[in-house]
């Protein structure tokens, strides 16, 4: 990973889920507005509204600090450390609000996906044995391409040429 931090490709950015760092090969903030701004604004706006009012169900607000965590400028918003992103106020006579679903979480990103990849399987192309040999690929990115709508097509092109959604079609 430290090599890779250090011979950083352009127009790349590595998050630490673990951490919350950002790394990437210019200004944080510019790259990180130009991925934003890549995200087709329909599904992009739906997935923001879902998780917001996850955050909401679970008593976390915009800008909130929650209790041992740490600040990423960046961002400008907080990261926790710890796995309790709520205080419990029960002892204290406050309602108690619900942790976090992160399964509620999980479908809000699975339905984003599942609306800016609909038809996908259209363009898989089973190999046979002289296929797997040819180094072919799995995928007909170009045509899938083609066939999205001119908003779709930025983020699905960078999405279809990386390493993780090689491996999706794959799977």
């Amino acid at each position: 990973a430290a090599t890779v931090r250090r011979n950083m490709p352009e127009d790349s950015v590595i998050i630490d889920l673990d951490s919350g760092d950002i790394d990437c090969s210019g200004d944080r903030y510019e790259v990180l507005k130009q991925c934003w701004n890549i995200i087709p604004s329909e599904p992009r706006t739906i997935l923001v509204q879902e998780i917001e009012t996850l955050c909401r169900d679970a008593g976390l607000v915009p800008g909130q600090e929650p209790i041992h965590s740490k600040f990423d400028p960046a961002f400008d918003a907080s990261v926790p450390i710890t796995t309790s992103l709520v205080e419990d106020l029960n002892d204290r006579g406050h309602k108690t609000k619900d942790p976090l679903d992160d399964r509620a979480l999980r479908d809000s990103f699975l339905r984003f996906f599942c609306s800016i990849l609909g038809g996908y399987e259209r363009f898989l192309v089973v190999p046979d044995m002289d296929f797997v040999i040819s180094g072919d690929e799995w995928f007909d990115a170009k045509g899938f391409l083609s066939s999205v709508s001119q908003e779709h097509a930025p983020y699905l092109g960078s999405l279809t040429s990386t390493q993780l959604f090689q491996s999706f079609i794959q799977r």
